[in-house]
């Protein structure tokens, strides 16, 4: 069954994705979206990634190289549709340094498998503040005319996949059961927040 799940939560993530690409795609701008969880969302994924294919656990890889697509291709969108050319080199710079740790590797004094390791915990930092710009975002703005709960909403069943799958693994990662943890947290709050905004007009 554990190995079945990573598949599962790949669809999930895939159809949480699709409303937003489609809303972006639709309005032709990512207003209302935080760039920078994004960014963040692409970063981590590629930690994950690298340390599952190292350590040979590929069905765990499969839900974070989708995410790390996806965020790719939304970030692709924002430089299609909204960057000028200093944003551009922001989101370069950006992506640039959320990658920097991986210069750890090139040091052939130091060991693979605990620098992968150590990685996991940078991946952890960025999954466990992923959301929370766009939190801010959306608290600070009240912006909600980009986003999607459905997105959050199955980025948080995702999560739980995850959770369980990670629970279910001979040796389970620290970092990778800390981070879904804080991805259910942190999808949850954002899920209500957006909710507020949108009942908020209903409301008053």
């Amino acid at each position: 069954m554990a190995h079945y799940l990573p598949i599962l939560s790949s669809f999930i993530l895939v159809f949480s994705f699709l409303p937003l690409l489609n809303k972006i795609r639709k309005n032709r701008s990512v207003s209302g979206l935080s760039l920078l969880m994004m960014t963040f969302g692409l970063a981590q994924s590629l930690y994950f990634i690298t340390y599952n294919i190292f350590f040979e656990r590929y069905y765990i890889a499969l839900p974070f190289i989708v995410t790390g697509v996806l965020s790719g291709l939304i970030l692709y969108f924002f430089a299609r549709f909204n960057a000028a050319k200093r944003e551009r080199v922001q989101l370069v710079t950006m992506l640039g340094f959320s990658l920097l740790p991986f210069s750890l590797l090139l040091n052939s004094s130091l060991d693979t498998a605990t620098v992968l390791s150590a990685l996991t915990y940078v991946g952890l930092v960025m999954s466990s503040v992923r959301v929370m710009p766009q939190t801010y975002k959306t608290l600070r703005t009240g912006n909600v005319s980009n986003l999607s709960a459905r997105y959050f909403s199955l980025q948080f069943i995702a999560g739980i996949c995850g959770l369980v799958v990670e629970l279910t693994t001979v040796a389970p990662s620290t970092a990778h059961l800390l981070m879904f943890i804080m991805l259910l947290l942190t999808n949850a709050v954002q899920f209500g927040c957006m909710q507020y905004y949108r009942m908020r007009p209903v409301m008053a």
